[in-house]
């Protein structure tokens, strides 16, 4: 009986963390290849929209199929393809070496620093975490009697 309980216990927990990572898992890019996107007519993916990947983007200088004498990016080309209602905006450009947030406890340049206070989400978390285990204690206990 403890070996099925165990076994439920990793099952849940699999598919919890399954269940977590569906998101991420179902974003698809619509193109394997450079040729692919060509074909449709896309060229010059900037980094951080839609239809960018690292592997489109040869020589890493942050657009992917990029090629002198093609046109440029439309965004509307792919967000129709991959079915999705409006593109994600395009990266910010890159500040150097320029500090974008302020460091706690760093000089006084009369800069606001709005600090955020995440321990309700941490207490709620450990809450969880703390009810999951007694519950699992009580079905291994209430199965071994």
């Amino acid at each position: 009986m403890k070996k099925t309980t165990a076994g439920f216990a990793v099952a849940a927990a699999a598919g919890f963390v399954a269940l977590s990572a569906t998101p991420a898992a179902a974003v698809s890019l619509p193109f394997q290849n450079c040729s692919e996107a060509a074909s449709v007519g896309v060229y010059n993916i900037p980094i951080g929209t839609p239809g960018y990947a690292p592997r489109l983007d040869a020589d890493g200088d942050g657009f992917g199929c990029d090629a002198a004498g093609t046109p440029a990016y439309d965004a509307s080309i792919v967000v129709g393809l991959m079915g999705t209602t409006q593109p994600t905006p395009p990266p910010a450009p890159p500040m150097g070496n320029q500090v974008t947030q302020m460091p706690v406890g760093g000089a006084a340049t009369g800069v606001e620093v709005t600090q955020t206070d995440n321990t309700a989400a941490l207490a709620l978390g450990g809450g969880l975490v703390l009810a999951l285990a007694a519950g699992g204690t009580y079905v291994v206990r209430r199965r071994a009697a």
